[in-house]
């Protein structure tokens, strides 16, 4: 596989972008050099549009085709349209794995140019209020962005059939919170597991 994507676990996985909403200390990337499994994702420039869908080749193999690199793939969000756009033209499963900044970022409701496009929006929160969140994962909104991925979430419940808040089982997190402010805002919750030795496969 191309840089731009790569295999996990019977899915694709579409890596456009390095940039980041957060500034995360934990992130595996910095751990294990921007590889991921066999994978290197660090990318000497962005690709185009054109360039992700040749990397895919036939979309059909895959359960579900999903946008996540070691960037937020909505800084990208053009591009991030166009590739659903043609993946939905052969009806495949489509995802987005993001920090849940992107209205923020774009200073406008970017959700309603998702609708259709998307099956599933997974959405990272790692911090049970404002000052935790902004300590743990230094996010560029600094304290008001725990609220702003709050918010980002329940709009998206009116666009995304399946909105999903996540959380890394990070030391001293007490993921059960994170569980209860998902089921507040009315979306699905999924704890994800604290990565830290490398894993080739």
């Amino acid at each position: 596989m191309s840089d731009y994507s790569y295999k996990y676990a019977g899915n694709l996985y579409l890596n456009i972008t390095n940039r980041c909403m957060m500034a995360c200390p934990y992130c595996i990337k910095h751990k294990w050099e921007n590889k991921f499994r066999g994978n290197s994702l660090k990318l000497d420039r962005e690709p185009t549009v054109k360039e992700v869908i040749d990397s895919i080749g036939d979309p059909s193999k895959y359960g579900e085709i999903i946008f996540c690199g070691y960037g937020d793939a909505l800084i990208r969000l053009p591009e991030v349209i166009e590739i659903s756009k043609w993946l939905k033209s052969k009806n495949i499963r489509v995802r987005i794995n993001t920090a849940g900044l992107a209205n923020r970022y774009y200073k406008k409701n970017i959700l309603p140019e998702l609708k259709d496009l998307v099956d599933v929006i997974s959405i990272s929160l790692n911090g049970t209020n404002p000052k935790e969140h902004n300590e743990i994962n230094r996010p560029m909104f600094k304290e008001e962005s725990f609220d702003e991925i709050i918010n980002f979430a329940k709009t998206a419940k009116e666009f995304i059939p399946t909105v999903v808040i996540t959380a890394v089982e990070l030391p001293g997190l007490d993921v059960s919170k994170v569980k209860d402010i998902a089921k507040s805002a009315g979306v699905l919750f999924r704890s994800r597991p604290y990565l830290d030795e490398y894993e080739e496969n």
